[in-house]
């Protein structure tokens, strides 16, 4: 799948993979859509 997206968000992208904290923008992008859609398993005590 390709991704589009906008100059701002590549920017920011681009310094977080220079940064060390991704090794590439594929990293970088997976991560997001994780954060954003991927359901979380929620400990529930009863």
């Amino acid at each position: 799948m390709n991704v589009w997206v906008p100059g701002s968000l590549r920017v920011a992208i681009d310094e977080a993979i220079e940064s060390g904290r991704f090794r590439n923008r594929q990293e970088a992008i997976t991560h997001a859509l994780e954060a954003t859609f991927a359901r979380k398993e929620r400990n529930v005590v009863t």
